[in-house]
């Protein structure tokens, strides 16, 4: 953004940023603070409008056991590294992301800019001038408040509202409580409880296995087996100098147009790309010990990028141990003590966790 408005400025965009001044960023998660940060630097006033009473996004607050599947040095801001003055972990955990966050807002002063507990309502062009009325309303406020900017960035991001939420028929006639992951954000909600957390991705297992630290039981139920990814790979090699390495990359199907050359290489190898996912997949099922349901029908390659996850043994030996339990199966309907399933098969549960994701949405 900040390069787009420099080119405008001396003519060489494809439109006419000269005359912005002030810029309304709505978000004070990752992406708001940073655009903030940099916007200021390049002089422009910026306003930052968050709903919540701090900054942080999503790292604010999340479900019970969320933390970053990748190493934390894949996971910062340009030109703030993770401060040496305490020791992180080298996966972080949800806390521990939310602090190096406001560090962040803090070593560039950032949280002045912010007007926290406030919402944005309404949007609109201005019509005599270039710009945007901004309206919010201020927690506690009679009325809202409008004010005028030249530029507004909308940094809510995808995981701020709108749950995917696809609860199964006869929820009103179970005796226990269904929740999003979004809400099970304390793990002694499992307390006491036969728990059923619904997913396969990532957020699922996080769910599954607090709930599992908590609960009488714990049982993952997904519709279909995804890959996990092993944070080392054969336990010695860091996964990302396989998935984010150009070797990695080079080994998949090509989804855009490629010269002529490329679709030959791509094409002549393909033998070669079939034989190392084949043996990547035998590697990670030595690694996370699948068997059975829990061996994913889809090639590595593509459900990777669909439903896999980097994840680390806990759900593994939990599973083992017969502390977790873990299911392939679909709901049909739920009854006054558990789950229905397609098959027919019964699980009985007190509290049911849809651990289900989000739907892409940039509403504010």
């Amino acid at each position: 953004l900040t390069r787009q408005l420099r080119q405008a400025a001396v003519g060489r965009g494809s439109a006419d940023f000269s005359g912005v001044r002030s810029v309304a960023i709505i978000g004070g998660g990752v992406a708001g603070l940073q655009t903030a940060n940099l916007l200021r630097k390049s002089g422009y006033g910026v306003t930052i409008f968050e709903k919540s009473g701090d900054v942080g996004g999503v790292w604010r607050e999340n479900y019970a056991g969320f933390g970053l599947q990748v190493p934390r040095e894949l996971y910062q801001f340009p030109g703030f590294p993770w401060p040496k003055d305490k020791t992180w972990e080298k996966f972080p955990k949800g806390e521990q992301v939310q602090e190096y966050i406001l560090r962040y807002a803090e070593a560039f002063d950032l949280k002045p800019l912010c007007k926290f507990n406030t919402s944005v309502v309404q949007l609109s062009p201005n019509a005599s001038a270039r710009g945007w009325a901004v309206e919010y309303l201020e927690d506690g406020a009679a009325a809202a408040t409008t004010e005028p900017f030249d530029f507004v960035v909308v940094a809510t991001g995808m995981y701020s509202t709108t749950p995917h939420f696809p609860v199964a028929r006869g929820a009103s006639d179970f005796a226990g409580k269904v929740i999003h992951s979004s809400s099970f954000t304390d793990a002694q909600q499992a307390a006491g409880k036969r728990v059923v957390v619904v997913g396969g991705g990532k957020s699922a297992v996080d769910c599954s296995v607090a709930a599992a630290k908590q609960g009488v039981s714990s049982t993952l139920l997904t519709r279909a087996a995804h890959w996990p990814v092993p944070r080392y790979l054969l336990n010695l090699v860091p996964f990302q100098w396989g998935t984010y390495s150009r070797f990695g990359h080079s080994t998949l199907q090509a989804h855009h147009k490629e010269p002529a050359c490329f679709s030959w290489l791509h094409s002549t190898c393909a033998p070669m790309k079939w034989i190392w996912w084949r043996t990547v997949e035998v590697m990670f099922r030595a690694q996370f010990r699948l068997s059975g349901s829990q061996v994913p029908s889809s090639p590595i390659e593509h459900d990777v990028f669909t439903g896999g996850q980097i994840l680390n043994y806990e759900f593994r030996d939990m599973l083992r141990a017969n502390k977790a339990g873990y299911q392939v199966g679909e709901i049909d309907r739920f009854e006054k003590d558990g789950l229905v399933l397609r098959d027919g098969s019964r699980l009985q549960a007190d509290l049911v966790v849809y651990a289900t994701g989000f739907a892409k949405s940039y509403d504010m």
